[in-house]
């Protein structure tokens, strides 16, 4: 009886460790061990399902940096107006990710990034004229793709070409005679409701997810750009339980339109 005990033991043990063998890696840098579900996507949003010992908890792709599951990693790449959740195939200081086109469930359609937050999508058609100009900081590998040295089928080698390049010259450095405009933000009736959203709830304890989430629309609407319909849903959905900013949320939200 106690060998059969034990055993049963021991396959609970071995089953939970397999159970909870993903990571995931938060916005704060943090990595949690649990089970990982990657969900169809939607026009405003990706997302997973997260479970842990601790947590059970649906995270949309703005709210974690990446994740590891079944052997390969998963970051979150913002393209096309949302973040999503994109496979890593080759990292580097410009990498490959794979991604999902559409409401497709496979990740079959390609992504270049760099490290710089710059992307772009590997066309069919324009393969060298779009390629060569996001590589063109490295007129090498620019070369070898206008004369097709390197074309789509061997991607891989392009990629190792251009961030062996990036690793061998010089870093340029800015002249000390340049000068540049400082860039002056005006406070917008946007901005004025998100500080008085933050500064109420600053005494409050608020998620991670909000946080990176006031961040992400203060940054569109100090560039200019429009505030896309999944960010407002995230924002009025991370703000219901917080009753102190009820009324400016739905100000902000208002203006936002």
């Amino acid at each position: 009886m106690k060998i059969i005990i034990s055993l049963i033991l021991l396959l609970s043990v071995t089953f939970g460790s397999y159970a909870q063998s993903d990571r995931l890696i938060t916005v704060t840098g943090d990595t949690v061990a649990g089970t990982i579900d990657i969900l169809l996507p939607t026009d405003y949003f990706e997302e997973i399902n997260f479970k842990s010992d601790n947590e059970k908890k649906r995270y949309k792709a703005f709210q974690f940096i990446g994740f590891h599951k079944d052997g390969d990693f998963y970051k979150s790449i913002k393209h096309s107006g949302k973040y999503r959740i994109m496979k890593e195939v080759q990292s580097g200081y410009m990498g490959l990710y794979m991604y999902r086109a559409g409401d497709s469930f496979d990740f079959g359609s390609r992504f270049l990034y760099k490290i710089t937050n710059e992307g772009l999508e590997v066309p069919n058609i324009t393969f060298k004229k779009a390629v060569a100009q996001f590589v063109q900081d490295c007129p090498a590998v620019q070369s070898a793709v206008l004369d097709r040295t390197y074309k789509g089928s061997n991607l891989d080698e392009l990629i190792t070409a251009y961030n062996d390049c990036l690793g061998t010259r010089p870093q340029v450095r800015r002249k000390a005679e340049e000068k540049y405009e400082p860039v002056v933000i005006i406070e917008t009736e946007e901005l004025r409701l998100i500080n008085a959203i933050s500064q109420k709830l600053q005494d409050e304890s608020i998620s991670d997810e909000l946080r990176t989430l006031l961040r992400d629309v203060t940054g569109k609407i100090e560039n200019g750009d429009k505030v896309p319909g999944y960010l407002r849903s995230a924002l009025q959905e991370e703000t219901q339980g917080y009753k102190s900013v009820k009324k400016e949320v739905e100000k902000l939200l208002a203006a936002l339109q």
